[in-house]
């Protein structure tokens, strides 16, 4: 009788609730479903919550399952089991589904029914394949084939027949992708998708085309893969599959990141987990978390890939999802290599060759050698590099495997060198291997690598016009990225498409090679904060964030404000070495979650104007005042170069020194500075020495750095009327370190003869210089002081007397709310109070208010539009400095936030003596000097004061003089 009852989802929710087995029963018997013809819709039902609630597909099919025998009805008990077994598997929970599926296998042969017992071979496939024994669920589908074959065929439905041996194939293809056999995986999607067409089964052709494009993208086929994926999502859509469309999202982001559409992946990925939201599948969150950390890898944003591979890996070791999780460590080692971490990185490595060989996965065992033989090859060991890549060659050359093979190649044309004739076979093997594979990384990486050997070659034209189509295509990719700190780092790994093309210009430096070796080396400086600058992308253009997004980052903000709170106090004290560690390793734990979370809320963020180039040289020049003399350095490989560009004029002089030499006399004069925080009693027994020490050192910097240009600058000198002539400093890379201003010549600091400032680049500095000031407004004065610092708030009161309607805020006073209101009607702000610089994560430098911590990547909300900025703050100037010389920290968010000029120092100062500068700088801005001479004023006078360069000289001014 019960097959005519109406099984609505009331009688399923208020059977969910009853609490015992004898309530159960008789709600199920007076609603007339105590049979097995109503224990069999109970479980239809049930099989309806396996996509989108697991928990409840369980517990609705055990209770069918523990009733089965009142009702008489024994096929409801494996019919349980085996639907048990597969909500267990979507979470992931795979040996309690294998357990299950056997059960149901055992009660299905016990039943007599062999069609259904061959059945619960498609759910071991299943798991198998998420196990990484892919070896095994063939060895599961083969038995199920054989056992079609040799069955009565009259005994069953067809369409149960065939609807088995397509779900066999299906998963055989599965596992033959698994292991690196895509034409067979290919073929048996095709025959699994003949069967669904003529079953008509919509959801199992979305599957289908969701799994050939996995292969298609593993063949480096990456249109066709994000064809089937789009297909697949449409298909999701329209039978209101929700999980079929959360995974082809997935899958469509991992295709867009082939393709080199960071943006689009990271925002199908974000619409991916918004769909699990609704969802119970963790096994398909993991996956989804693991593509994530692959994505911030390509981006080069290695401390959030790293966090997301590590707290991935320990979750697919815990549902045992093997050959995810080697993928996992696979990443997090490519992470640590690109990070120079060698020696964490190869027993991580290790252990992902051991479980890639274990699945007999070939083709990620390839790429593990791969990055063993670069391993090897940073420590020295060539030969063995190249023992290693030939041997991870040698695994994959049998197949059409042209991703790894092209990596392969790749690897020992670098290995090789210089042996040209050598690397270029390689790099034509691979650059005929990618034959229609419109792959960006592919593209730049064959044609840099090519133009380079072209160059040594002596092949000058075909390596100019290689190298230039590499940085084209390199630039066009980047344009595609929306987010600052994406733009950011993006360039980390391409910077030798530039330098090549720049060693190549100057291999024969006439005016016009000189030219474009100055504009290829602008390209490669600091060009995000250029586009922060003139508004092609906009930090504070994020999304509405949802509730829990907010609440989460609010509360880690928290927690974060509260570990650097301990990370000052601890500072200041002698504790131990272990405390220190564990509270750097917390900060960076919250500091990497924080950046995860903005880097998921930014990720759907539009792109302002996608692509611009820098200012050409001319406009560059068009914006020079004619009383300045602009020097730019450029470093490549490890030479120094350094460019002198006045009115109009370019002169280029080479091979200054090595960035080694600096290098060591960097950290030599990081050590004298360092000497001051053994306090005033050993200072000022040892004032002189300490003096002579630093002059030494900074004598040598300015026979590196600035003798060399001795004749240059004094011919620029020579056209420039007035004195002190004024210099602006562009520094590069390690460069950025230096404080020229103090450099010595033995008889004179550099300031003494230049008025100096600092830009990130000519092009920045060219775009701050033509902003005519629009901002007028009261001048903000906020100053934070504690023991440590306790002439700050004299500092505050000297500073406000010299401004205008000016505001000041002391201590708890000055919050971050106040500064945050007060800041959009302000033409000069001043903050005085302790500065944090996170070497690890600079966009997280921070600076002590009232009531908490203003951090780097918070300023880039606020609007300082042609404001003067001051940072009077221990190590408000550092930086830490990525490839694309994008200065990371304090200084990058107050110019991206629109300051036209700021102060910051270099090293950490002298309370009082900084009070005593900062006093002296604004009452000079009161009597009308520039910015600039303002500051060389007060530091001259402070100087003769306080002779040792300590003192006077750790403030820099960058921008508008």
């Amino acid at each position: 009788m019960s097959q005519a009852v109406s099984l609505d989802a009331e009688i399923v929710e208020n059977l969910l609730t009853l609490p015992t087995l004898e309530q159960r029963a008789a709600f199920l018997h007076a609603a007339d479903l105590l049979d097995a013809a109503g224990l069999t819709q109970l479980l239809q039902r049930a099989a309806q919550f396996v996509p989108t609630a697991p928990g409840q597909a369980r517990r609705l099919s055990l209770i069918c399952a523990e009733l089965a025998e009142r009702a008489g009805a024994p096929a409801v008990v494996p019919q349980a089991a085996y639907l048990r077994a597969q909500t267990y598997a979507i979470e992931a929970e795979f040996d309690q589904a294998l357990e299950l599926i056997e059960a149901a296998r055992r009660g299905y042969i016990g039943l007599g029914q062999t069609l259904e017992a061959l059945r619960t071979n498609i759910g071991l496939m299943t798991v198998l394949n998420e196990l990484g024994r892919s070896q095994e669920a063939l060895s599961a589908g083969q038995v199920v084939l054989n056992g079609l074959h040799s069955t009565d065929k009259h005994a069953e439905r067809s369409e149960e027949r065939e609807l088995l041996t397509a779900l066999t194939h299906q998963n055989c293809g599965i596992a033959y992708e698994l292991t690196g056999r895509y034409d067979e995986a290919l073929a048996a999607y095709a025959t699994a998708e003949m069967y669904y067409r003529d079953l008509g089964l919509t959801k199992y052709l979305g599957e289908i085309s969701l799994n050939r494009g996995v292969v298609l993208l593993n063949l480096g086929r990456g249109s066709e893969a994000l064809t089937a994926f789009e297909l697949a999502a449409t298909i999701g859509v329209e039978a209101n599959l929700t999980l079929l469309r959360a995974q082809a999202l997935i899958n469509t982001g991992n295709a867009r990141l082939l393709l080199g559409h960071y943006t689009r992946s990271l925002s199908a990925f974000e619409q991916a987990r918004r769909l699990f939201e609704s969802l119970e599948a963790p096994a398909d969150e993991h996956v989804l978390l693991l593509d994530t950390a692959e994505t911030y890898l390509a981006l080069n944003l290695y401390p959030e890939a790293l966090a997301a591979y590590r707290e991935v890996e320990g979750l697919l070791q815990n549902a045992g999802m093997t050959h995810e999780r080697a993928r996992a460590l696979r990443g997090m080692a490519l992470t640590l290599v690109a990070q120079s971490k060698f020696g964490e990185a190869e027993p991580v490595l290790a252990e992902a060759a051991t479980l890639f060989n274990t699945a007999g996965d070939l083709p990620f065992l390839s790429g593990v050698k791969l990055e063993q033989a670069e391993i090897l090859a940073a420590q020295g060991e060539r030969e063995a590099a190249l023992t290693t890549i030939r041997q991870a060659l040698e695994l994959i050359s049998a197949n059409e495997w042209p991703m790894q093979q092209i990596s392969a190649h790749l690897r020992l044309a670098d290995l090789l060198l210089p042996d040209l004739a050598a690397a270029e076979q390689h790099l034509l093997m691979a650059q005929q291997l990618s034959g229609n594979l419109m792959l960006p990384h592919l593209r730049y990486r064959l044609n840099q690598r090519l133009g380079a050997v072209r160059w040594h070659q002596g092949r000058m034209v075909e390596a100019q016009t290689l190298l230039e189509a590499a940085l084209e295509q390199i630039e066009q990719w980047r344009s595609t990225l929306t987010a600052e700190v994406m733009r950011a780092s993006f360039l980390r790994d391409k910077m030798a498409a530039y330098e090549n093309l720049i060693q190549l210009y100057l291999a024969h430096a006439d005016e016009t090679n000189i030219q474009r070796a100055f504009y290829t080396a602008e390209r490669a400086k600091s060009r995000t904060l250029v586009e922060l600058m003139t508004g092609m992308i906009d930090p504070k253009e994020v999304r509405q964030l949802d509730p829990e997004l907010a609440s989460r980052l609010q509360n880690l903000q928290a927690d974060l404000n509260g570990v650097y709170n301990k990370l000052l106090d601890f500072g200041g004290e002698s504790k131990s070495k272990l405390l220190g560690s564990n509270l750097q390793t917390r900060a960076a734990e919250l500091e990497q979650e924080i950046s995860r979370l903005r880097l998921q809320a930014a990720s759907a963020a539009p792109t302002i104007n996608p692509f611009e180039p820098p200012l050409s040289l001319e406009a560059i020049q068009a914006q020079l005042p004619p009383d300045i003399i602009l020097l730019s350095y450029y470093t490549c490989d490890d030479e120094i170069m350094a460019f002198v560009n006045v009115q109009g004029q370019l002169r280029l002089v080479r091979r200054l020194g090595s960035i080694t030499e600096v290098q060591r006399l960097l950290q030599r004069l990081a050590i004298q500075w360092n000497r001051f925080r053994a306090g005033p009693t050993f200072v000022n027994q040892h004032l002189n020495q300490l003096e002579q020490s630093a002059r030494r050192l900074l004598t040598s910097l300015y026979t590196l750095l600035i003798e060399p240009l001795e004749t240059p600058l004094a011919e620029a000198a020579e056209a420039i009327t007035g004195q002190p002539h004024k210099l602006v400093i562009v520094p590069h890379g390690l460069l950025h370190q230096i404080p020229f201003h103090a450099l010595f010549d033995g008889e004179q600091y550099l300031l003494e003869r230049f008025e100096i400032s600092y830009a990130p680049s000519a092009t920045v500095f060219a775009l701050g210089h033509q902003r005519a000031p629009q901002r007028s407004g009261s001048a903000l004065v906020f100053g934070v002081s504690d023991p440590l610092i306790p002439a700050v708030a004299a500092e505050a009161g000297a500073v406000a007397q010299f401004l205008d309607q000016a505001e000041v805020y002391t201590d708890a006073q000055a919050t971050l709310g106040v500064l945050q209101a007060k800041t959009i009607s302000c033409n000069i702000l001043h903050l005085a109070c302790h500065g944090l610089f996170r070497a690890d994560n600079p966009m997280f430098s921070a600076l002590k208010l009232g009531d908490g911590w203003l951090t780097a990547a918070d300023v880039m909300q606020f609007d300082l539009s042609d404001a003067l900025v001051t940072l009077s703050a221990c190590e408000s100037g550092r930086s830490q400095v990525f490839a694309g010389d994008e200065i990371m920290g304090l200084t990058r968010a107050f110019l991206g936030a629109g300051t036209a000029t700021l102060v910051v120092s270099l090293w950490l100062v002298q309370d009082d003596t900084t009070a005593a500068l900062m006093a002296a700088w604004y009452e000079q801005l009161g009597n009308g000097l520039g910015r600039a001479a303002a500051l060389r004023a007060a530091q001259l006078a402070l100087k003769a004061r306080h002779p040792h360069p300590y003192y006077w000289a750790p403030f820099v001014l960058i921008g508008q003089r």
